[in-house]
């Protein structure tokens, strides 16, 4: 039997709320969760949002696919009390147990959101779902942020490449056997590596105008990139679970080699040179006279 080595976490020793989403809900998640938040807030100079929303007393901002709730919360401290703040989550757990009184969690899907909250959010926030969504929920979820959405209102999304035909630095076998393996793991849930790619376009077909796109590059190599570079790995060290499943895809065939692709995955990016993983910040806007719901 493998026996794994003291910094992989077993397979069964993660809970997955949804075939559908790739990545576990649980408390070593949260914890990846809430630093990884700092590390994408700090790449593009500690903005939470890109988008030049103005926010009123009485506004509503929705958090979609909020998680354990780290950008959430964080702006919760950079806007007035007056603001009221939701997040929706496909599962609950991980939820902040005692949030400020102007903050509501809701567990559901950005795809079908509550029919009386039509226009009622000056903006909409997502980060991180290219994990859990296809191409026809994110067209989906498009056209229920247009409807949430007050006419003039924003959304502000944040997300990552995770497809090697597009990463920009010369790579090694290590880096490009990984990344072919979780590309597979996206396929085989539903799901697009290069999601990013195909956002601009989804939101002008969903009615959205503004669109904005600003991309900042994460150092993964030498000291500057260990901490992304470690997060990265606990990422794909907790996607073994579905590629174990699905039998390797032809990649790897146990647990033990998966856990030593990714550890060479890891020893190879920190010495390549301008390894980084591109971070995207897209704003759109729904127009201040649109005649659709």
């Amino acid at each position: 039997m493998d026996t794994p080595s003291d910094n992989v976490i077993p397979p069964s020793a993660r809970f997955y709320v949804s075939s559908n989403y790739i990545l576990p809900a649980d408390d070593d998640e949260r914890i990846r969760l809430n630093t990884q938040h700092g590390m994408m807030k700090a790449a593009f100079e500690n903005r939470l949002v890109l988008a030049p929303v103005i926010l009123k007393p009485g506004d509503r901002v929705l958090d979609s696919g909020t998680g354990a709730a780290s950008w959430l919360l964080d702006f919760a401290n950079e806007v007035p009390s007056t603001v009221s703040i939701y997040g929706v989550d496909i599962s609950s757990r991980l939820f902040p147990s005692d949030p400020p009184s102007n903050i509501q969690f809701l567990a559901g899907s950005i795809t079908q959101l509550p029919e009386n909250w039509t226009s009622t959010f000056a903006l909409v926030n997502q980060r991180l779902l290219f994990a859990g969504l296809s191409a026809t929920a994110w067209q989906a979820a498009f056209s229920e942020m247009y409807r949430v959405l007050e006419p003039g209102g924003w959304v502000n999304l944040c997300e990552l490449n995770c497809d090697v035909d597009y990463l920009d630095f010369e790579y090694g076998p290590a880096v490009k056997k990984t990344m072919i393996l979780v590309r597979e793991i996206f396929r085989s849930a539903n799901v697009l590596a290069d999601a990013v790619y195909h956002l601009a376009g989804w939101l002008e077909q969903a009615g959205f105008t503004n669109i904005h796109t600003e991309m900042r590059r994460i150092p993964l190599n030498g000291d500057e990139g260990r901490p992304m570079r470690e997060n990265s790995c606990s990422v794909y060290v907790a996607m073994k679970t579905p590629a174990m499943k699905a039998g390797g895809f032809g990649l790897v065939q146990s647990e033990a080699e998966y856990d030593d692709l990714v550890q060479a995955y890891g020893e190879e990016v920190a010495v390549t040179d301008n390894a980084a993983l591109l971070n995207y910040t897209i704003s759109a806007q729904k127009p201040s006279s649109s005649s659709r719901l």
